[in-house]
């Protein structure tokens, strides 16, 4: 297997960490802001609100959300040559394999249900998905400062 070259491994590293915190500081504005709000919203204009909802976000986590994905498959193929990296590395990637089966299975799917109006039993389902989520992305958070300072520490010490 090929190295990840040596001048890549900084900027791949601060790229990540800074999409994967984005994201973080996304997805809990979302769950303690947003979120709770579409309860309050009213039903005469919750469908174009939701709908709103749907396209704001979506265009606002996009370019983050691929580049904390493409840069995460980075840390990895560092940490196939870097031992020092696997544990951060992997829980990294499987919390950010349970934010998309969370995202793909329920939250996309409850959106929809919510497109054509609001629905309690729905929204509780979607704060519930969302909790955990949110806590699954925060675990994504603390993995890429793990891989950071361990990144650093070696650097600092070879």
């Amino acid at each position: 297997m090929r190295r990840v070259p040596e001048s890549w491994i900084r900027p791949l590293v601060i790229a990540h960490v800074a999409a994967t915190l984005f994201m973080v500081g996304l997805i809990w504005t979302i769950h303690v802001v947003h979120y709770p709000l579409f309860a309050d919203v009213g039903a005469s204009n919750y469908v174009e609100y939701q709908a709103a909802h749907v396209d704001r976000i979506g265009l606002l986590l996009a370019f983050p959300w691929l580049l904390e994905g493409l840069t995460l498959l980075g840390v990895l193929a560092l940490a196939v040559e870097r031992r020092g990296l696997r544990v951060p590395a992997l829980v990294g990637a499987i919390a950010m394999a349970l934010v998309l089966v969370i995202s793909g299975f329920w939250s996309a799917p409850a959106h929809g249900d919510l497109a054509d109006g609001f629905d309690a039993a729905v929204h509780d389902r979607l704060m519930t998905a969302n909790l955990v989520r949110t806590l699954a992305w925060s675990v994504c958070g603390a993995s890429a400062l793990w891989v950071m300072a361990r990144v650093w520490r070696e650097s600092s010490d070879g």
